[in-house]
């Protein structure tokens, strides 16, 4: 794999085109960010104007057409970029608040049957200090998801030393334009995670994401349970309604009442699975809290050669 990505950087909202055209079809509008560029035309189709195909995957076509220049004017910069290199996957052995793998995957079980709901989720079971709606019925969203597997676990296996509370729990549910990477913000301050460098880096072994599809519009909270960095796959373990799932599940593979709770072996040999760079270019404001997860098998990479 190339040792550097090509990165077209938008400072503001620009049209995509079908083609390196402006008078071509219209596909939709850029937001800005960093994207990866897929093809560059310099000087095309005059020595006015350059254009450059980006991958933007919350397009229909996953890929457009942008004008980076018309004669002086510059509408995005396209640079070079070093390719991060994999997460050093911390055993956590010696982590006093670290939780054994095994307990997020026994709770896993009792989400088999929850569906999607948006609006009025329930939880599988009650949270330290904190009253919520419990099932019946069966139905969640991405952020009570995240909340109810990792507390769970830590709590049942830290008692006291843990600690969860309503402020938490408010993070949790993003209820305050304060911060809108409050989920990773309260795994990280409960002791449960520990901060990533920098928000580009590929994920560690049960990385928490909060991503924003635009800036504070279209949030989702999910787990990336492990990078697979050779083909740079990520298996997503989410409640959605989209990509495959209506409810609890992997990206791309399926729900866990369809599919089962392990996911499939080489997971990362599918077409369907997400890579971290779409994960990148889908969410282009995220945040991520490294889960202090040990004795980890689930993913099947663990120590495992590649």
């Amino acid at each position: 794999m190339p040792d550097t990505y090509r990165i077209a950087r938008l400072p503001i909202r620009l049209r995509g085109f079908i083609s390196p055209d402006t008078n071509s079809q219209f596909e939709g509008f850029v937001e800005p960010g960093d994207y990866f560029v897929l093809e560059e035309k310099p000087g095309f189709p005059t020595p006015d104007t350059d254009y450059a195909r980006l991958e933007v995957p919350t397009l229909g076509a996953l890929d457009t057409w942008i004008c980076v220049r018309s004669s002086a004017q510059r509408f995005a910069e396209l640079r070079d970029e070093d390719k991060p290199p994999p997460a050093v996957r911390l055993p956590f052995d010696t982590e006093p608040l670290a939780v054994d793998e095994g307990r997020l995957t026994t709770l896993l079980a009792d989400f088999r049957d929850y569906r999607y709901e948006l609006d009025e989720p329930r939880y599988p079971w009650p949270l330290p200090n904190i009253r919520l709606p419990v099932a019946p019925p069966q139905v969640n969203n991405c952020c009570t998801f995240a909340e109810a597997l990792t507390v769970k676990a830590f709590a049942d296996a830290h008692g006291s030393a843990f600690t969860w509370d309503a402020t938490r729990h408010r993070q949790m549910m993003i209820s305050s334009t304060e911060d809108y990477f409050s989920p990773t913000t309260a795994a990280i301050e409960s002791g449960m995670a520990l901060h990533a460098p920098s928000p580009e880096v590929p994920p560690h072994p049960w990385t928490m994401i909060q991503g924003w599809r635009n800036q504070w519009r279209d949030g989702h909270t999910f787990l990336i349970v492990d990078h697979h960095p050779e083909t740079d796959k990520v298996l997503i373990l989410e409640s959605n309604c989209a990509h495959g799932l209506d409810g609890v599940g992997y990206r791309g593979i399926g729900n866990l009442r369809d599919k089962g709770l392990q996911p499939p072996a080489k997971w990362w040999t599918l077409d369907s699975v997400w890579t971290w760079r779409k994960v990148r270019t889908t969410y282009l404001f995220r945040q991520q809290a490294w889960l202090k997860v040990k004795n980890r098998k689930l993913s099947g990479l663990e120590g495992a050669p590649r």
